[in-house]
């Protein structure tokens, strides 16, 4: 009996030690870096600034240029797709900003003649191209823009006055950081620029044609921004699943 329990003794001396050390060590699995893929919406804040000109031509037929530097603050939301491969983020978003980029200005040659331009909203569609480093995003964009753009004259000697307001469009580039602060939630900040040409004319109450031409608006936001998405970390949730 003892020569068969010396020979078990020892076998579980000896894998019983092994099979312990061999579960502590076993390899844990990677933890998979965050995924930027998937839908998402948010809102964002800050301050615009902008340069307008126009030549505004009266309805006697007098010509004058004006020049004006308007500033707001500006806020809205936004909401877009992106898909990744690697660390390489692509994308579109479109947004709504409401602002009040209003200055006035008095004709310097008819006095006490005034001039306005109003910028309300802007509207964008772009495409993002990005790069990720785990947490951090920083990405490029471009595409188009439209500006809701109010220009107005008036004499307060005769009473004479036109005030057209249209929707025009043009172009928009800018770039922003993102940081992924939890799974469904990030925060940025964001730049853009937005160019506007907004030549028009109208009819002035006393039924003759004013016009303003040479006319473009050059607009620049910085803002921060935070969005949220239940499926922006889609591609984490696949590969946790796997």
């Amino acid at each position: 009996m003892n020569k068969l329990l010396a020979p078990t003794a020892i076998a579980l001396l000896s894998f019983g030690p092994t099979a312990a050390i061999a579960e502590v060590v076993r390899p844990v699995a990677a933890i998979s870096p965050p995924s930027w893929a998937g839908f998402y919406v948010g809102g964002q804040v800050g301050d615009a600034w902008a340069h307008a000109d126009y030549v505004h031509t009266s309805t006697s037929g007098f010509a004058e240029a004006f020049n004006f530097h308007p500033k707001s603050g500006i806020g809205g939301i936004h909401a877009g797709m992106q898909r990744q491969w690697g660390n390489w983020v692509l994308g579109v978003e479109g947004s709504f900003n409401w602002t009040r980029l209003d200055e006035r200005l008095t004709s310097v040659a008819k006095a006490p003649v005034f001039k306005t331009f109003e910028l309300d909203d802007i509207a964008t569609i772009v495409g993002k191209a990005g790069f990720a480093a785990n947490n951090w995003l920083i990405y490029a964009k471009a595409g188009w823009a439209v500006a809701n753009i109010r220009t107005e004259g008036t004499s307060p000697v005769t009473g004479v006055t036109a005030g057209p307001q249209n929707w025009d469009d043009g172009l928009t580039v800018g770039g922003g950081v993102d940081y992924l602060i939890a799974s469904d939630w990030i925060v940025g900040i964001d730049f853009n620029y937005y160019h506007i040409n907004f030549d028009r004319s109208a009819i002035a109450t006393n039924n003759i044609v004013t016009t303003w031409t040479n006319a473009s608006a050059d607009v620049y936001a910085a803002m921060g921004a935070s969005a949220t998405s239940s499926v922006f970390d889609i591609g984490r949730r696949e590969r946790a699943r796997a």
